[in-house]
């Protein structure tokens, strides 16, 4: 069997290693930036229907 290539387990390595920085780096900016809180839009908790109490 041939021995593989440094420069092949090389690249591979910083293209794992690049997803994984593009990927913090994209949770980061979605942290920050995404999902804004619209204060017109009711919270979901409010649109849960409340059981009503038992009946006397």
């Amino acid at each position: 069997m041939d021995e593989t290539p440094k420069t092949a387990i090389r690249s591979m390595m910083l293209y794992v290693a690049a997803l994984l920085l593009l990927g913090v780096l994209a949770g980061a900016v979605y942290t920050m930036y995404g999902h804004p809180a619209d204060p017109s839009e009711r919270p979901a908790a409010d649109t849960i229907p409340q059981k009503a109490p038992a009946p006397q």
